[in-house]
């Protein structure tokens, strides 16, 4: 199974999101120099994210983007199922039942279903907060909040 970079960046956004003091946004522009990509990936990006109400786009001069929600309320499955959707992970064509020349449903569309079902149960206990809470134990968190406090001097002035 390959999951695509999306889940990573959308999981980035979020946890860079929640480093704002309340009432703040953060502009698609500096979010995109963050995580260094391409503006326009970053829109549709954002985009998914708002549709998913896991971020709210705030219009105006010194409008950008900030997160809808403490990250004890979001999952890494709801990030998922916002920027890969909601269909199923495995595609099957049900050979199995051709191969064995069965009517019955197919045997790895089953199990593979079971599997997944598993993997979305793990995924839906993983708050971000728990993913942030990895982070700090980790890394200096004190350069991402003098980043997102840089960013916002010109919007407080």
């Amino acid at each position: 199974m390959k999951m695509k970079s999306g889940m990573e960046q959308g999981v980035s956004v979020l946890l860079l999101l929640s480093r704002l003091p309340v009432q703040a946004s953060l502009t698609s522009e500096a979010i995109s120099q963050r995580l260094h990509m391409s503006p326009s990936y970053l829109k549709k990006l954002m985009r998914t994210l708002v549709q998913a109400g896991l971020a709210e786009s705030i219009p105006g001069t010194k409008g950008g983007f900030t997160i809808t929600k403490p990250l004890t309320e979001i999952t890494l499955y709801d990030v998922y199922q916002a920027v890969e959707g909601r269909g199923s992970m495995y595609q099957g064509k049900g050979l199995l039942p051709s191969v064995f020349e069965s009517g019955d449903p197919c045997v790895l569309e089953t199990v593979m279903g079971e599997i997944e079902h598993k993997w979305a149960s793990l995924m839906k206990e993983e708050t971000l907060q728990g993913v942030m809470n990895r982070i700090g134990e980790l890394y200096d968190l004190k350069k991402i909040d003098d980043w997102v406090h840089h960013q916002l001097k010109g919007q407080w002035q």
